[in-house]
């Protein structure tokens, strides 16, 4: 490797050191594509639609159902948090939000309980020992 020599008190730079680097300042973005294909969300989805696609169509919709309460629970979750993160915990307002917030969550992962249990008996009667569309559903 060769050795760039500068004047006393500056670094010597390695020749790859010393190269202009014209496109820091373009800002390149990767799009949501490139994105979901560097994360492996792309090949998890790919592997999930061949999976649901063995699936009789009433079973596929039930894991459809099954993933959107999963995402709803998750959104009541956050809610609940910022609620519990106001300052005003003392405000029977706020207490009331909370119990009302914890409770809907506690409703929806019963009925999240009960879909998975009606999944599992169709896939049952259907034949269908691979549940793994199931499982990653729930995860």
């Amino acid at each position: 490797m060769m050795q760039i020599h500068k004047p006393l008190g500056q670094p010597i730079a390695s020749p790859s050191e010393s190269t202009v680097k014209s496109n820091d300042t373009t800002g390149y973005r990767l799009s949501e594509k490139e994105l979901d294909n560097i994360s492996g969300r792309e090949t998890k989805e790919k592997a999930e639609k061949e999976a649901n696609s063995d699936m009789p169509d009433h079973i596929a919709k039930m894991i459809e159902q099954l993933k959107k309460i999963k995402e709803q629970i998750e959104q009541q979750k956050e809610q609940l948090e910022k609620l519990k993160a106001l300052d005003n915990q003392q405000d029977e307002a706020v207490k009331a939000q909370v119990e009302a917030q914890t409770n809907m969550i506690v409703s929806m992962q019963a009925q999240m309980g009960s879909l998975v249990q009606t999944i599992a008996e169709a896939m049952k009667e259907a034949g269908i020992t691979d549940t793994g569309a199931l499982v990653s559903a729930m995860v």
